[in-house]
């Protein structure tokens, strides 16, 4: 039976109350959790479970960690499927009248299960690549409501950290694609969101076009027209085309 976690009397918890690692042991995923800031949890009893909710591709679980006056350190992934997960961090009271309240929780953020030692996943500042089973395509946008959008690369790409940052054909003809899927997504409402992310990403393109806002107030016309010149902003910015024939003359030649 399914039980109900009521919500009155939520805490807001800063994310970097704890500390949160995943470390990979064989086929075994293990994610770490230590509290970085005690205070955060002050007024809440001990016994209150410590919970970490993962989510990626309609697939969730969550993660067991203790309570607060008996914390467990380490909890293993049994989810095979995920990648680069959404969590958060939800602390639920056990006993009394407030049985099942959720008495704090985090924002959302990222949580990558793996590392950066692998060689098949970077983080890029406002986008996050990451290796993933996803034959036959070799790469797809996810966006994410309350996080960083995130891009995954089919793992049977040879070193896909290097092909997304360096490779031409990558960059002039994948990114452009990308920019304008995210853009999209975040000028579908008809006024700036507030979330963290999407903020940064209209600051990234205000570096492109100074002083050129989104029409947010205007038709689907005209937003499509701004997008298409932040696309040729990023491309005459970072010489795409160049870089891209240069690569394909080096093909001819070799």
């Amino acid at each position: 039976m399914r039980k109900r976690i009521r919500l009155t009397g939520r805490r807001q918890l800063a994310r970097s109350c704890v500390e949160v690692k995943v470390v990979e042991i064989g086929n075994r995923r293990l994610v770490s959790l230590t509290v970085a800031d005690p205070a955060a949890f002050n007024r809440m009893p001990s016994t209150a479970r410590i919970r970490l909710r993962l989510f990626e591709n309609k697939f969730s679980e969550t993660l067991e960690f203790g309570t607060l006056g008996e914390p467990r350190t380490t909890a293993e992934i049994s989810n095979p499927s995920f990648s680069a997960p959404s969590c958060q961090l939800r602390v639920v009271a056990t006993d009394g009248e407030q049985k099942g309240l959720l008495l704090g929780s985090t924002d959302t953020w990222n949580l990558r299960t793996g590392g950066t030692d692998a060689g098949d996943s970077a983080t890029e500042g406002i986008l996050l690549f990451q290796a993933h089973d996803i034959s036959p395509r070799t790469w797809k946008l996810e966006m994410r409501e309350a996080d960083y959008p995130v891009v995954y690369i089919d793992r049977s790409i040879p070193d896909p950290r290097t092909w997304v940052r360096n490779d031409p054909v990558f960059v002039s003809c994948v990114l452009p694609a990308i920019v304008r899927e995210a853009f999209d997504d975040i000028l579908s409402a008809s006024t700036p969101p507030e979330v963290p992310w999407a903020k940064d990403w209209l600051s990234w393109a205000e570096t492109l076009m100074p002083g050129a806002a989104p029409p947010w107030s205007e038709g689907r016309q005209q937003r499509q027209v701004w997008i298409d010149n932040l696309i040729d902003s990023f491309c005459k910015r970072h010489g795409v085309l160049e870089h891209l024939v240069g690569k394909l003359k080096q093909g001819m030649a070799a």
